[in-house]
């Protein structure tokens, strides 16, 4: 199941991965407030200088000068992503920007097998599209210091008068892969400490945060 999953979602974004019909996508799904949603979503990480940050399902890199601003020359970022279409224009961008402090790795989110080795990970739009997403979360988690921030910002269905839009953010969800029914915000309460979860923009979108936890205390 989850290889099928897989291969579903390197067929989808081999086919809307490159920028054109990306940028397509965006400004349908976020009417061009998605650069400031994800400003918003890293900040959220309180990054400082030097510290190592995880991007998890980074796609063609929106979050990377965000991240690498933050954390400057002696930080770190690792991006990792499950399609090469995406990672393709990823790595044009950080060598057009001549990014030395950036790795950029095809992996399957739910196979990562990082412990407590960044100060913080992020996830923009990602967690609705990939297929072991629970476990990719948990391995997310996992990656980050005890204490250091976890971000998600995706989407989900909406309720109460949001419920009108569903229709229009369910037809987004057919072309990118995404499943709007996950309660991505409950398994992040589930999995941190100190969870914040915002609105964006009265959409259907959202931004949860929280602290990371030590190995020893229960997931």
């Amino acid at each position: 199941m989850s290889s099928e999953g897989l291969q579903r979602v390197e067929r989808t974004y081999r086919r809307i991965g490159r920028r054109w019909a990306y940028n397509v996508l965006s400004f349908a799904a976020f009417q061009g407030w998605e650069g400031l949603i994800r400003r918003r979503a890293v900040s959220r990480l309180e990054l400082r200088e030097g510290h190592a940050v995880l991007d998890v399902a980074c796609g063609r890199g929106a979050n990377l000068a965000l991240l690498l601003r933050a954390v400057g020359e002696m930080g770190r970022v690792v991006g990792v992503d499950y399609s090469e279409t995406m990672l393709e224009g990823g790595r044009e961008l950080a060598a057009k920007n001549r990014w030395s402090n950036l790795e950029l790795l095809r992996k399957d989110a739910a196979e990562m097998d990082y412990e407590a080795e960044f100060d913080g990970a992020i996830s923009t739009l990602g967690m609705t599209v990939i297929p072991r997403w629970r476990e990719a979360l948990d391995r997310m988690t996992a990656a980050v210091r005890p204490g250091g921030r976890v971000v998600v910002f995706d989407g989900g269905l909406g309720r109460g008068l949001k419920r009108l839009w569903n229709p229009y953010y369910g037809l987004l969800a057919r072309f990118t892969a995404a499943d709007l029914s996950r309660d991505v915000p409950g398994e992040c309460r589930r999995l941190l400490d100190d969870v914040r979860e915002e609105t964006v923009f009265g959409s259907n979108s959202y931004i949860v945060s929280g602290r990371a936890r030590g190995k020893d205390e229960a997931r």
